[in-house]
């Protein structure tokens, strides 16, 4: 039995005819006789007497119709459930973002809530690690993460932008020239995301450097944020390694000096999903609004 043979069949009986129900309907009437034959087939029983007069409901028919009245007017409600979340009018969005994307993406909440100002926003901020494992445990349907991450169990999209992470110091001297990481072992440093110093991935490409010469950086002060290792660093105490655009949308640009490592070291970001068929609306107008935000990123800080 389908929601379609039902609505024939309440249309044929509002009707008295099947000719009457396929004009109501718009089709043409052998479909309509052909539904209601089948749902009678799938019923077991018959549910028309038909003669030249129409139709009338049989001692079944008359059992059956109130079901299907309630059946059709459920199948209404639970449509119209969705409706709010399927356009985008209601609902609640969970995303995550790598810690300084609030920074560089400041606008982002704002702009979604202008849009869709009924639709509840929970954004979590963390570790692009930590984000890959909230979506991998469907905590969170989506995130934007810095690269790289363990792929497994997550959908990565293309890469969204690119920036540069500088060395920051209150010395010039300090930033005379690029940086090779040989060097950060001998200089006093302080490197955020220490919760995830393993798995973040700025820390995992300055380690891989680090381990190529047979060295190790291990930072005088570790804290949990770029902001925070910013400020440390302000302080004159240690130099300290953060993506220039966050630098510069928290000020620090003005006040601390910088230059490029050398190699100069690239970050790159992407969204991420565990199964990209199964999002909801809202976290799809979600991500459609950060790939907009940070292709103006993009266009506005070029690495290197």
């Amino acid at each position: 039995m389908t929601i379609l043979q039902v609505n024939y069949f309440l249309a044929a009986t509002a009707g008295g005819s099947l000719t009457q129900a396929a004009d109501e309907l718009g089709v043409a009437q052998p479909t309509v006789s052909e539904q209601i034959r089948k749902l009678e087939q799938s019923l077991g029983v018959v549910l028309f007497a038909r003669a030249k007069q129409g139709l009338t409901l049989t001692e079944a028919g008359q059992h059956f119709l109130p079901y299907a009245r309630r059946v059709a007017q459920e199948y209404e409600d639970a449509m119209a459930s969705v409706t709010g979340i399927r356009d985008r009018i209601e609902g609640t969005v969970s995303f995550g973002m790598f810690n300084s994307g609030q920074h560089v993406l400041a606008g982002l909440v704002p702009a979604f809530r202008t849009m869709y100002p009924n639709i509840h926003v929970r954004v979590i901020g963390a570790n692009s690690a930590q984000v890959a494992d909230m979506v991998r445990s469907n905590r969170l349907e989506a995130g934007v993460v810095a690269l790289p991450i363990e792929a497994r169990g997550l959908t990565i999209g293309d890469a969204l932008w690119s920036c540069e992470a500088a060395y920051f110091h209150t010395e010039s001297d300090a930033t005379a020239a690029p940086v090779p990481v040989a060097n950060l072992t001998l200089r006093p440093m302080v490197l955020a995301e220490s919760g995830w110093s393993q798995l973040d991935p700025t820390r995992r490409q300055l380690n891989d450097r680090a381990q190529k010469l047979g060295l190790s950086l291990t930072p005088d002060v570790e804290v949990e944020t770029p902001a925070g290792a910013l400020a440390v660093a302000a302080t004159g105490l240690a130099g300290t390694v953060v993506s220039a655009p966050v630098a510069e949308a928290l000020g620090y640009g003005k006040t601390l000096h910088s230059v490029s490592l050398d190699p100069p070291l690239i970050e790159t970001f992407a969204i991420i999903t565990r199964d990209p068929w199964s999002l909801s609306p809202g976290t799809k107008a979600m991500i459609e609004l950060v790939e907009e935000h940070m292709s103006k990123l993009h266009d506005e800080y070029q690495p290197g």
